[in-house]
């Protein structure tokens, strides 16, 4: 239903104004709603996760390049205005601090410490306790 009424709108719009892209109105909404997640969704909560990590669950860039890229492109936004718009928000910059440090730790080796059977460092066994919807260990 809501699908129907905002392409009911966009053709309205595009109508009275062919150069209208609903996507740049909707852009800084749905970037809210996707890094908040208020609702506590696991389905926002995985969709996060998927556009930014591999199947093996880490961190990938070259993910990361497309959805800034991609994101840039639909909304209409500068590729530099997208990475501002996630680092104004709070949990915009906690998401790009666990990206940076996962990224830093990779680089130092600091994930390849000892790990107990389920595979898990002291660190990580501590920090499950303090997960989030956004699972990113800082």
């Amino acid at each position: 239903n809501n699908a129907r009424a905002l392409s009911t709108l966009e053709g309205i719009a595009k109508s009275l104004d062919p150069s209208f892209n609903v996507l740049t109105i909707m852009y800084p909404y749905a970037l809210s709603r996707l890094l908040k997640n208020p609702s506590k969704s696991e389905v926002v909560a995985r969709t996060l996760q998927s556009l930014i990590r591999s199947e093996d669950g880490k961190i990938d860039r070259t993910k990361i390049q497309r959805l800034l890229r991609d994101s840039a492109l639909i909304s209409g936004q500068s590729k530099r205005r997208v990475v501002w718009d996630v680092l104004k928000s709070k949990e915009g910059r906690i998401l790009a601090r666990g990206i940076v440090g996962e990224e830093v730790g990779t680089y130092f080796g600091r994930n390849n410490r000892k790990r107990d059977a389920s595979g898990k460092s002291k660190k990580q066994q501590r920090k499950t306790k303090k997960k989030r919807w956004y699972y990113l260990d800082l």
